[in-house]
């Protein structure tokens, strides 16, 4: 087997290219990246609301999501809001993509989201690390 390994690497560029065990690796290389990817994907990373001298307290983006959801629901005009979760240097910051009805005043959409969002998650959550809220329009939604 050794062998047959230095006989490989003897090989010159268009040789070793021409091999059936090039193709067999950067087949297994690309099956060990998608695996890889897939369990980096599934690996739900909890997000830092405060901490104290009692303990730490954390949520899932499932759950910051779920909010962001609710809070647009009472919004009229307001439809399927999606949430992105950015963390730069411990600051936590929402991006919020929604579709709006047509006549939706965008501003006073934007105001009354971000000012719920800060109610729920500064006075009643306590997050100590909330950067604010950005909010994209994605698309207009006839009124129901």
């Amino acid at each position: 087997m050794l062998i047959q390994i230095q006989d490989y690497l003897s090989l010159d560029s268009s040789e070793a290219i021409a091999s059936p065990v090039f193709w067999y690796s950067l087949a297994f290389t690309f099956i060990l990246f998608i695996a890889w990817w897939f369990l980096r994907l599934g690996k739900t990373e909890l997000v830092s609301v405060f901490s104290d001298e009692e303990g730490a307290v954390q949520i899932t983006p499932q759950a910051l999501r779920e909010l962001v959801r609710k809070s647009c629901s009472s919004i009229p005009g307001v439809h399927s809001p999606a949430t992105k979760i950015y963390k730069k240097s411990k600051v936590i910051r929402l991006l919020v993509r929604l579709r709006v009805e047509p006549d939706c005043k965008v501003k006073e959409v934007r105001s009354q989201l971000r000012e719920k969002l800060e109610h729920v998650m500064i006075e009643n959550l306590n997050f100590s690390n909330f950067g604010g809220v950005d909010v994209i329009i994605r698309g207009f939604q006839d009124p129901k």
